[in-house]
């Protein structure tokens, strides 16, 4: 009975005999009742005070209670209303609940009909506010997660500049050489994390990461191994290309235990000889670009190896090849070939080697946007994994490089 107590009803009656009786009727159920002789009364209550039910009779001098039921249902929070009449036709039934009553009760009436039409409005009250109640929680919730997600979406922006951050710059290395990249991430954040620079006067270093998936999970896991490759690495100046890939795939780490691994393309080039020195851990073969097109570095010189992370007992060797002064090597993730058309299907390794022979002719910027718009194109603008690229040309393909760079 606690919580019927609170409840506050009103009675607009201008009979004053059966005003007084619903007045008594509910007061013995407990409700706080107030009664009054007209609509206009009533209106000046309810604007000082909001009530729960106002039980008012139809006929009435000035306002009648259809027209306080109109009045009262344009309120921010109307309260619940019973119309009493003593015409119950169909018709007058119909205008009532039009004019906006949640209730309709003929006279003359039955006590007991009264009081349980009453508490089931209240009932229906109740019902209202709870769901008022949770709506407000449900908001808060929302509120709070929409916060969280802002943050977070801020997080991940500052994110991705770091990690933009982390990759080589188009610009000039030992000897004239030169390197150019185009990275596209499916996300804010990627897998993918390449670099290439000078190691000394003589050789340049150069890798590209790929950590199994994309995405958050898979940055933060790159970030972690780019810093063992990073150039600061005393251990690039020992020019030991095995030590340096071993010692990676021992630090590799899987906290969350769910099977990652990463590809690994790494090498060192000598920039006045040509030759170069690369490990593929199960990373895709590299391409070199000539003015007669483009090959994959055969297999006899560059074996495909374990990638980082399989196996942390795998003792990883160094093959050696020599890029001639008008080739460029072209590094890549598999995104840039594994992306597939609705219609047409993978993109696959043979039209990615056509195209570059296609384009083999444009600046280097301009063949790295080429390939990565023709991808773009392909898989219909909707990205489905990272793309790095990265072409490291000798000094005769850098004095033909994009003047713009």
């Amino acid at each position: 009975m606690r919580t019927v107590q609170k409840h506050k009803i009103i009675v607009v009656e201008d009979s004053y005999s059966e005003r007084c009786l619903l007045l008594s009727l509910l007061e013995s159920m407990g409700f706080s009742v107030q009664g009054f002789s007209n609509a206009n009364e009533a209106i000046k209550q309810l604007q000082r005070e909001p009530v729960d039910m106002v039980i008012t009779d139809w006929m009435m001098p000035e306002l009648s209670g259809i027209d306080l039921c109109k009045i009262i249902k344009s309120m921010p929070r109307s309260p619940y209303a019973i119309l009493l009449t003593g015409n119950n036709q169909n018709a007058h039934l119909i205008e009532g609940i039009e004019s906006g009553a949640d209730d309709f009760i003929a006279k003359p009436y039955h006590s007991g009909v009264l009081k349980v039409r009453i508490l089931a409005g209240l009932r229906l009250i109740e019902m209202q506010r709870e769901l008022e109640s949770q709506n407000q929680v449900l908001n808060k919730m929302l509120l709070k997660e929409q916060d969280y997600l802002n943050n977070l979406k801020h997080d991940l922006s500052l994110a991705a500049q770091l990690q933009r951050a982390l990759l080589p710059k188009n610009s000039k290395l030992n000897q004239g050489w030169r390197v150019t990249t185009e990275f596209k991430p499916a996300q804010d954040l990627a897998g993918d994390l390449f670099q290439c620079f000078n190691i000394d006067q003589q050789h340049i270093g150069f890798y590209l990461l790929d950590v199994s998936g994309h995405g958050t999970a898979a940055s933060m896991l790159s970030f972690t191994l780019a810093q063992h490759l990073s150039s600061s690495q005393q251990v690039w100046q020992s020019l030991d290309l095995a030590l340096i890939t071993n010692n990676l795939n021992r630090e590799f780490d899987d906290p969350e235990q769910c099977g990652r691994f990463a590809t690994l393309l790494i090498g060192i080039a000598n920039t006045i000889s040509g030759e170069i020195e690369i490990i593929n851990a199960g990373h895709p073969s590299p391409i070199i670009v000539s003015p007669q097109g483009a090959k994959f570095v055969d297999d006899s010189y560059v074996e495909s190896q374990l990638p980082i992370g399989i196996n942390k007992q795998h003792c990883y060797q160094s093959q050696h090849f020599t890029l001639k002064t008008d080739e460029q090597l072209l590094l890549y993730s598999d995104g840039i070939y594994e992306c597939r058309h609705s219609k047409f299907g993978s993109y696959g390794l043979a039209k990615l080697l056509k195209n570059i022979s296609d384009a083999r002719e444009l600046p280097a910027e301009k063949l790295l946007h080429y390939l990565s718009y023709s991808t773009e194109l392909w898989q219909e603008k909707q990205a489905q994994d990272d793309i790095s690229l990265m072409l490291i040309s000798t000094t005769t393909n850098s004095s033909h490089c994009d003047p713009k760079m």
